[in-house]
């Protein structure tokens, strides 16, 4: 009895911090379009006008990011790890040294972004477009030029 306390005890402490985004991270950015190096892990940010955002180093794993704009973003080293970008407008964002482990790009619009050193293993970049787009080995991808 006294470990599933224990258990218990231990998940509400942790569970703000391991499932899910900071809430005061969410209101500082809502309000202000930066959180550098903040938790918005999880979030729903789906739709939303995020241009010119500055995110670097944030942790955005899993976050609902789908038809939403964040051109000219900085999104440097963030993590994106499951995070779902369907459709989003990442025209001209900075996503150097980012990880997209796992993330869903379909339909995302990635003409002129920078994707220097990001981690793109399993990620779905079905029907995304590329123009002028520095990838990962630093090559330029120009299909929808």
């Amino acid at each position: 009895m006294n470990n599933r306390i224990l258990l218990l005890l231990c998940l509400l402490i942790l569970g703000s911090q391991v499932f899910g985004f900071e809430e005061e991270d969410l209101d500082k950015f809502l309000r202000t379009n930066q959180c550098v190096n903040c938790d918005l892990a999880l979030a729903d940010l789906t739709g939303m006008n995020l241009s010119k955002a500055s995110l670097s180093e944030a942790d955005l794993f899993g976050v609902k990011l789908s038809n939403a704009d964040l051109s000219e973003a900085d999104l440097v080293r963030v993590n994106l790890i499951e995070a779902d970008l369907s459709q989003t407008n990442l025209r001209d964002a900075d996503l150097s040294g980012a990880d997209l482990w796992g993330a869903i790009l379909i339909g995302a619009d990635l003409r002129g972004a920078k994707l220097n050193g990001v981690v793109l293993e399993y990620a779905d970049l079905e029907q995304a477009k590329f123009c002028n787009t520095t990838m990962s080995d630093r090559s330029i991808r120009n299909d929808d030029c």
